[in-house]
């Protein structure tokens, strides 16, 4: 179960080794399947609520005239997305704990290039990974900081068409590591990412995964990539 605070887990009992065929569940067993019923519940309304909240807003977004604000309202909304799928996957994954990385992270591409206004829709994101499955506790951050760097591909590398992608590759040191790479425009020379709010949330979400967020940009793109706990 998971501090929605603080993204840090909260501990369940330990299970216990079973016992023989046809004997009566034990307590804390019974307990713990009590518990895993309740997970899932829980997981299940949040990502109901998530989906209302979202349809709520997107109500209103016809009503912003102001670009700039406009624009943050959208990437708000890009944001309860990647919780909104998070949920929804942990739902279906039946273990309520843990989803399939590359899965997650290609729903969320999608949902990321669809809500960018502009025309971006047709660039193409590809999405590779190493299969590797993610708890709960870091896909949050990390499903975070993949939406913040695809929006800042799609919202300022490119004047016309062309592409991004996104990579996930185990590593041998018990950590992965998340590339996002794009051919637009380089950033600005000295360009600031705290002067960027998504960025900055971005800086402060790779600390939580115990990384910092590297950059790398010239004439042929950029390349962004953080490492993560698996």
């Amino acid at each position: 179960m998971l501090n929605p605070l603080r993204f840090q887990p909260v501990a369940l009992p330990a299970d216990r080794p079973a016992t023989g065929p046809g004997a009566p569940e034990d307590p804390v067993s019974e307990r713990i399947r009590e518990l895993e019923a309740e997970l899932r519940e829980l997981q299940h309304r949040a990502k109901n609520s998530l989906q209302l909240v979202i349809s709520l807003l997107k109500l209103q977004t016809g009503r912003i005239r102001d670009p700039d604000a406009r624009a943050a309202y959208e990437q708000t909304l890009v944001r309860i997305e990647a919780l909104a799928i998070l949920y929804r996957q942990l739902h279906e994954s039946g273990t309520g704990t843990h989803v399939n990385l590359g899965r997650y992270i290609e729903a969320l591409a999608d949902a990321v290039k669809h809500g960018t206004p502009g025309g971006l829709a047709n660039v193409p994101i590809e999405v590779k990974s190493d299969p590797i499955q993610i708890g709960l506790y870091e896909a949050m951050p990390l499903g975070l900081i993949t939406a913040e760097l695809i929006t800042n591909s799609l919202h300022h590398a490119y004047p016309e068409q062309g592409w991004i992608r996104v990579s996930v590759t185990q590593e041998n040191n018990g950590r992965a590591r998340l590339i996002v790479e794009d051919n637009g425009r380089a950033l600005p020379a000295g360009f600031d990412t705290t002067a960027e709010d998504g960025l900055m949330l971005a800086e402060a979400l790779a600390a939580q995964l115990g990384d910092t967020l590297n950059t790398d940009s010239d004439a042929a793109g950029t390349t962004a990539s953080v490492s993560f706990p698996v």
